[in-house]
């Protein structure tokens, strides 16, 4: 029996590459997606997702153009000033300054790792608050959102933003898929999977009346519950259509890995725009 082709491989729509004809080389993908993991490395730990990159190559020029999704925790009315920031002592570990830093850091090593002259790196920001949620589906995860809650579901907020913007269609499978990966993997303690999955599937039925993409589909596949012998457990969800039979069809594919306290999880999303 034949494996299944990935999505991505039939409908070469994403190609994080743009430029000169032998960076399609099998060469350079090994460079190319060094810079993309490099990257997405750079937002770990903060409420900055990765949503797209571009990378194009001319003679000792590389150009890196990458756009983010800066989330919030709280409202824009509970910012401080910038001045206020920065005579504070102490950082916030999600703020954009650490980002950008990394960011820094990231544009030397990319210059020794290529051997190029220069590098120029591109980031588009974009910043969204809860209150860019329509105001009756807040009103359906209020639940989630309440200060008593601010522990449990530290994502409620700004998982809700991410939400609105894939709905949107203004993030795309990859922004979906680390957001996945980040909240499974640290949900350690006993039925958090259980309470994450509701949140989710819950913020998904509440968008429905405001989508704008044709479907949208979530499988996740793993150890991550706390079943005995360690038993493996499907959960999937789908919004609209996902016609992945027509490759004419544009479909975004993200397939991912990440590890739990019970064992490893697959996380695939697929967003059909």
């Amino acid at each position: 029996m034949a494996q299944k082709a990935h999505p991505i491989i039939l409908r070469p729509i994403s190609n994080p590459h743009q430029g000169a004809t032998h960076w399609d080389e099998a060469r350079f993908y090994y460079i190319i997606s060094t810079i993309q993991n490099l990257v997405e490395s750079c937002c770990l730990g903060t409420t900055h997702y990765l949503n797209k990159i571009q990378i194009s190559r001319h003679l000792g020029l590389i150009i890196i153009e990458a756009d983010l999704l800066h989330l919030h925790f709280r409202s824009k009315r509970r910012l401080r000033s910038r001045r206020y920031k920065e005579n504070k002592k102490k950082i916030q570990p999600q703020s954009w300054t650490i980002v950008a830093c990394r960011l820094q850091n990231a544009v030397e090593l990319i210059q020794k790792f290529t051997g190029t002259k220069t590098v120029t790196l591109k980031i588009n920001r974009l910043k969204t608050y809860t209150r860019s949620v329509p105001k009756p589906v807040r009103r359906q995860m209020a639940y989630f959102a309440k200060p008593f809650n601010s522990v449990k579901y530290d994502y409620a907020r700004y998982g809700l933003q991410l939400i609105h913007l894939i709905v949107k269609k203004k993030a795309s499978a990859l922004s979906l898929s680390r957001f996945l990966k980040q909240n499974i993997c640290s949900r350690q303690r006993r039925k958090r999977h259980y309470q994450f999955l509701s949140y989710l599937k819950q913020g998904l039925k509440a968008m429905q009346d405001y989508k704008e993409i044709q479907g949208l589909k979530i499988q996740i596949k793993g150890r991550f519950t706390h079943k005995a012998k360690g038993r493996s457990r499907v959960w999937k969800y789908q919004m609209g259509r996902m016609p992945t039979s027509q490759i004419s069809k544009p479909i975004q594919a993200e397939y991912t890995q990440t590890q739990t306290g019970y064992g490893s999880v697959g996380i695939k999303v697929w967003i059909y725009n």
